[in-house]
């Protein structure tokens, strides 16, 4: 197996080429048309599969020849021709998921496809398809594949991919009569109409959707429009006039049309075209700039006094913008009821996946990536999953939740600090608005689906919103600061998991802003004796020990007493985890950037951060002989191929896990039901890896990770490596793998980051250690030391190591060896 073999997962938009196998003699003339964007920063490159099920045109692209051509009447349009080609994928083994008594086997069974990336047949797990009652779910469409259907069908014959994307979530969308209710009804009856536009009407639709909004010339239209068609004027006004109609475009600069201004109509002209404009009133000029700047004075100079005598009324003005209109000709947009038509439909429709994907205008790229096997997802596209209906039982609710996401972005893209507050305070009196009612509709829905909801969404503005309160230095934002600490501590429904911080921040404000250290103190006893978990107590500890051993404004007697019994009350510290201190003289880096250190080598000079000069000296010291700096990746990718079958389950009576084929965890993945909705599945699992030999879990780690296609998007992390993590568990043998992976399991929200930076093993003596690596001015985190504490206690080598010339704070908290390089 290859250690170093990558999974590629490019989410950027510059050019990919991708090498195809080699057409056969009966295609080697076929050209792939599909959509490329015209605007620039657009995609520019994409090739999709030849090979398409011939079940689905959904997923066929079009194969056009050449000959086509020749053979097509003179007028007709190349949308109106049969043309698509299609062969039988490969078909594969399904195995069911035994939900009550799991197997411990390779997580897939699987069929190859050939990668472009990687020019040899590649394994691809295809995920077991759990049985489930979706019953009303689809109505009057087939549930088997919708896309069958002749309406979509005929709708999306001969149309590049990324049109048909387009169509098919809103196809889906139209046959679903849980969805409908969610979008306004004039919105229905719009997508209604997108499935009878005239060719190639929708692509015109979809690329204007995703490109910068504004105005488009004709010209820029029928580009679009055209793409790798040879398309005549006469179908491309019929399908803009199709567009018009339906309400999907609007149009300027014509009878009965919006009329655009003067800025923005010579933003659109070309310097050739603003020269002769400036030719028609005598204005000399070379540079559009300077053609720009004098049509402005121009029209701000008086009428000339040979129109009064002519008898005409227009000003310079007036003549210069009807000479513009005139010039630019018919504009087209997409009108404002289509953008947000198409907005919500892709929040609705794709509900469930990372959402920075959409909003960062990644999607198209994305389904390609996918359609071509480039970036995949762990979801069968053939499991039935749950959609947003799930989530939002009207339109008001779905609404709440799209306008708090509106919010969210306006407030992180907000630059101006006292703007920033202003719209926390809007934020903090609309969540107070909420009526029980309202509040009790959000806190019916499971934990891992309440993130959909607009109260979850304004107490994690307001949680964010904390630290611009705290740096306006304004006392009635700090006293708010106070108020909205208050007020999230009293709810239990929404980000819970953070309930310590929150008592940690909220007397830190009190204590260091607003000099009252006795109500500071009363704040972490409140903590204190919640029924917070004690791993969340140990972020309360810290603060309250400083708080009560410090001499300077101190806090009574009393207070003093209840704070020390809670706060020393715990043995996770940093002075208990073994630690090695090696003293090295950083490189300058001027207080910018992370800390390197340069090495004398025989090949020279090596420069290298902190964690990866500490992997160089353990290895030259002899201790070990392999390692490298993963940090968790080498521990969730155990555990993910370990527990894959069981992840990825569709569970019994559980509902909303799955609402995308485009996730990469299931949505309750982060918050603690994880291990509730799967703890007899788990538990099972951590039995039979402890029973198991180490050749066994190795055989299992091995399987597993073959079976995984090298560009899925998963919890299992190629920048570890296969070969890695069967090192990593033969050295750590069958029990101490099941001891690391329970920790995951019973809470991969708390445990997923804060594991240590370097893994290292000696190939002969079979040791293996964790070391997590600190400079002078680095600070071990509560989650690093919890790990470092819990490998600890299962007998797992672990230690600090710090590095640099300037230890002496923390050879105070670990006073071990100290070595000097």
């Amino acid at each position: 197996m290859d250690i170093n073999r990558k999974k590629k997962c490019n989410l950027s938009i510059t050019k990919t080429p991708i090498k195809l196998p080699k057409l056969t003699l009966e295609n080697e003339h076929v050209v792939d048309l599909i959509s490329d964007d015209d605007d620039e920063g657009s995609i520019s490159s994409k090739t999709c599969e030849l090979n398409q099920s011939q079940t689905s045109s959904s997923e066929s692209t079009l194969i056009y020849t050449p000959e086509m051509l020749h053979k097509s009447p003179v007028n007709q349009s190349p949308f109106e021709e049969i043309s698509n080609k299609s062969s039988m994928s490969p078909s594969s083994d399904h195995k069911s998921l035994n939900k009550s008594s799991p197997s411990f086997r390779s997580p897939s069974t699987s069929h190859k496809y050939f990668s472009p990336t990687k020019k040899r047949s590649i394994k691809v797990r295809t995920p077991t398809k759990a049985k489930r009652n979706l019953s009303d779910i689809i109505s009057k469409c087939d549930k088997q594949n919708i896309f069958n259907n002749e309406e979509f069908l005929q709708a999306s014959k001969n149309l590049d991919d990324l049109t048909i994307f387009l169509l098919k979530i809103i196809y889906q969308f139209l046959c679903d009569d849980n969805l409908k209710p969610l979008l306004e009804e004039s919105s229905c009856s719009l997508l209604s109409r997108a499935m009878k536009v005239k060719k190639p009407g929708m692509r015109l639709v979809c690329r204007l959707y995703w490109q910068q909004e504004g105005w488009r010339r004709w010209d820029k239209v029928k580009k679009i429009m055209i793409g790798k068609f040879k398309v005549d004027d006469p179908t491309l006004h019929e399908a803009v006039n199709s567009l018009i109609e339906s309400g999907f475009i609007t149009v300027a600069n014509s009878n009965n049309g919006e009329e655009i201004c003067f800025d923005k109509l010579l933003k659109m002209l070309k310097q050739d075209e603003l020269k002769l404009i400036c030719k028609e009133f005598k204005i000399k000029t070379t540079k559009k700039d300077d053609a720009v700047q004098s049509l402005k004075n121009f029209c701000y100079q008086k009428t000339n006094i040979t129109n009064y005598f002519v008898g005409s009324k227009s000003t310079n003005e007036t003549r210069v913008l009807n000479l513009l209109r005139s010039k630019v000709g018919p504009c087209y947009k997409l009108s404002d009821e289509a953008r947000n038509t198409l907005k919500e439909l892709y929040i609705l429709m794709y509900l469930g996946m990372d959402y920075s994907i959409i909003k960062e205008k990644r999607l198209e790229l994305m389904l390609l990536n996918d359609k071509t096997k480039r970036e995949t997802f762990p979801i069968d596209k053939d499991m039935e999953i749950d959609n947003a209906s799930l989530v939002f039982k009207n339109r008001e609710q779905f609404l709440s939740y799209v306008n708090a996401g509106v919010l969210y972005e306006d407030i992180e893209e907000a630059t101006d600090l006292s703007e920033k507050c202003e719209k926390i305070k809007r934020v903090y009196d609309l969540y107070n608005e909420m009526g029980k009612e309202e509040l009790m509709s959000y806190i019916k829905l499971p934990v891992w689906l309440r993130r959909y909801t607009p109260a979850y969404i304004y107490v994690k503005i307001l949680e964010a919103g904390i630290q611009e309160l705290k740096k306006s230095k304004v006392e009635k934002n700090i006293l708010l600061a106070v108020d909205i600490l208050s007020k999230l501590l009293k709810q239990t429904a929404f980000r819970e998991h953070k309930r310590a911080e929150w008592y940690s921040e909220k007397a830190l404000i009190l204590d260091k802003l607003l000099l009252l250290p006795e109500k500071a103190a009363e704040v972490l006893l409140e903590g204190f004796n919640s029924n917070l978990p004690e791993k969340y107590l140990d972020f309360i500890r810290p603060r309250a020990k400083l708080l009560a051993k410090r001499q300077t404004n101190p806090i009574s007697s009393a207070l003093k007493v209840q704070l020390l019994s809670r706060a020393d009350k715990y043995d996770i510290l940093e002075k208990n985890i073994k630690a090695v201190h090696i003293y090295k003289q950083p490189m300058y880096n001027g207080g910018r950037g992370k800390i390197k250190f340069e090495t004398r080598t025989a090949d020279g000079m090596l420069v290298q951060e902190a964690e990866e000069y500490c992997k160089y000296h353990y290895i030259q010291e002899g201790k070990y002989t392999h390692g490298g700096h993963w940090e968790g990746k080498i521990v969730t990718t155990i555990f993910f191929l370990l527990f894959w079958d069981i992840i990825y389950a569709q569970l019994e009576g559980i509902r909303g896990i799955f609402l995308s084929h485009y996730q990469t965890y299931p949505l309750d993945m982060f918050c603690e039901d994880f291990y509730n909705n799967r703890k007899a599945l788990i538990e099972k699992r951590l039995k039979e890896i402890e029973e198991s030999t180490t050749e066994e879990i190795l055989t299992k780690i091995e399987t597993a990770w073959e079976s995984r296609p090298e560009t899925e998007q998963s919890g299992v992390q190629s920048g570890a490596g296969g070969e890695a993590a069967r090192a990593a568990c033969a050295r750590l043998a069958p029990a101490r793998v099941a001891r690391v992976c329970a920790r995951l399991a019973a809470d991969f929200a708390h445990a997923h980051s804060g594991f240590p930076d370097l893994t290292l093993w000696n190939e002969r003596t079979g040791e293996i250690a964790f070391v997590e690596v600190k400079t002078d001015s680095d600070k071990p985190s509560m989650k690093q030391i919890q790990w470092m504490h819990y490998m600890q206690q299962h007998g797992i080598d672990t230690e600090f190591c710090y590095v640099g010339v300037h230890t002496g704070r923390a050879r105070s908290r670990n006073t071990q060896e100290l070595e000097e390089h």
